[in-house]
């Protein structure tokens, strides 16, 4: 990673400093509130560490996903691991890939789509999950695909997330280091701060736990009350056909226009 320095930000309380100063950037009063105590967890050693390198998805964009949906409208929190290790890719939302655009080709999925494994499985659990495809169909059912009826982009797919009213986020919103076992180490106490908050705010709603890093709030105190669902990362082939998982998305109908 290139080494860079960034001035400390000024202000006091911990949602004064670098990253927050940057991240909390346009978001509503009451994630602000929210975010307070999560933020005040964070070590400050570690922030420091992060003011001299470059990370992803930078400052700017750590909680985007907070921006684009007010608390009270938080139906469920779909909790992922941790940033795509791309720039352009990692845009703060979980599996929300910034650099792709149509989710369609002529040989079925898009190439981008195709390429990102997670991504690749999201959608073809989608496609299960309305019927519109067998569980163990090839590239060239889905090519063959009636497509006018269905979204054509994955900004549309989360749109229909949002509207919903799905929060995407990462269980670790900061890709900095090699080893994601420590980086989840890190932000794990944030984490379980952000998620009890909501739960506090939201009591109703569900908390979709995707994997390994995301499942480990199943065990954080107070948790076992939350209404959830768990499931292996959508990295594993066995996500698309998970029963629990075909049953939550299927009355959304998230590729639907």
């Amino acid at each position: 990673m290139i080494s860079i320095v960034r001035p400390q930000s000024r202000g006091q309380g911990p949602l004064s400093r670098y990253p927050f100063a940057q991240a909390c950037v346009g978001l509503a009063p009451e994630w602000l509130a929210l975010l307070e105590g999560p933020a005040a967890t964070l070590d400050t050693t570690y922030l420091a560490k992060l003011e001299v390198v470059d990370w992803l998805p930078g400052p700017e964009l750590m909680l985007a996903a907070l921006r684009h949906l007010p608390l009270n409208d938080v139906n469920a929190v779909l909790v992922g691991e941790s940033p795509y290790p791309r720039k352009g890719s990692a845009i703060g939302v979980a599996f929300h890939d910034g650099l792709v655009g149509t989710l369609w080709s002529g040989q079925g999925l898009a190439k981008p789509v195709n390429k990102a494994t997670s991504l690749r499985n999201l959608v073809k659990m989608m496609l299960v999950a309305e019927g519109l495809i067998s569980p163990a169909a090839k590239a060239e059912e889905i090519a063959a695909l009636e497509r006018s009826d269905l979204v054509d982009s994955l900004a549309d797919v989360f749109a229909a997330l949002r509207r919903h009213g799905v929060l995407c986020i990462n269980a670790t919103p900061v890709l900095a280091d090699k080893n994601k076992a420590r980086e989840a180490a890190a932000w794990h106490r944030f984490t379980a701060g952000l998620l009890n908050g909501i739960h506090r705010a939201r009591p109703e709603a569900r908390f979709l736990l995707f994997g390994a890093f995301a499942k480990q709030f199943a065990e954080i105190e107070g948790a076992q009350a939350w209404p959830k669902l768990m499931a292996e990362h959508p990295y594993n082939v066995s996500f698309i056909n998970d029963p629990a998982v075909l049953d939550y998305f299927r009355p959304l109908r998230l590729l639907r226009r």
